[in-house]
């Protein structure tokens, strides 16, 4: 073979090399560029941080008000309706951290058994509470549990006021028509407390010095309500 048919055989060759390549790998460099880009949308969706559930839910419903026991005498807080609202954020998937407030206006019988007297005082008792709601499951019906802890104000219209630390233990069920709205129904155990002592002792023994603090309380009354609302979403 001549040099020159040589050379015109190695040139054809390089020419027709890339179209074989080609045609042997399907997923040319646009194909490559597309995939990589795919990828990386893929990518940032996994990524891209979901913005904090908020949820406001104004509250209506009904209060089991109680009585306190005293020595010789009884003071009745008659069953009332309340008012209020909830403030829910998410704190990590299916965890609110919440702040509520409710009002229950009513009327108040304190009963003498040795004198045999009875009065009657107007008053409201406004709960502010601060805890957390865990909800058991996702869907368009959501169960959850509650537990909080915060003060009762048992506010008498003609009379000196009182402030009780409280806790509240409780549960429902949201329902959601959409990812904005939805009704929030629940039941609550509302257990104001009052403190009745305390101590602080310090101590040198063998072992070196010793201390601790002692706290009594007691629950001033057995409370409950049962409530419902508008649940909107953020």
């Amino acid at each position: 073979m001549k040099l020159s048919n040589l050379k015109v055989s190695v040139m054809a060759f390089v020419m027709v090399l890339p179209v074989m390549l080609s045609a042997q790998n399907p997923t040319s460099s646009t194909g490559t560029v597309q995939q990589t880009y795919k990828l990386d949308e893929q990518t940032k969706k996994k990524t891209t941080p979901v913005g904090r559930r908020i949820e406001l839910t104004p509250v209506y419903g009904y209060s089991l008000n109680g009585s306190v026991n005293l020595y010789r005498a009884n003071f009745k807080m008659e069953n009332a309706e309340h008012y209020g609202g909830i403030l829910s954020v998410e704190v990590m998937p299916g965890v609110l951290g919440e702040f509520s407030y409710t009002r229950s206006n009513t009327t108040a019988r304190f009963e003498d058994f040795v004198a045999g007297e009875s009065n009657y005082y107007d008053m409201s008792i406004d709960y502010f509470q601060l805890g957390g709601v865990k909800e058991l499951k996702k869907g368009p019906v959501v169960p959850f549990g509650m537990v909080s802890l915060g003060a009762t104000w048992f506010n008498m219209k003609d009379e000196s006021d009182h402030v009780s630390f409280s806790a509240a233990l409780g549960g429902g069920l949201k329902f959601f028509f959409s990812d904005r709205i939805g009704i929030r129904m629940q039941g609550r155990l509302l257990l104001p407390m009052y403190f009745s002592g305390g101590g602080l002792f310090l101590g040198i023994g063998s072992g070196g010095p010793s201390g601790g603090v002692s706290i009594s309380t007691g629950v001033l009354a057995v409370q409950g309500d049962f409530s419902g609302g508008l649940i909107f979403r953020f």
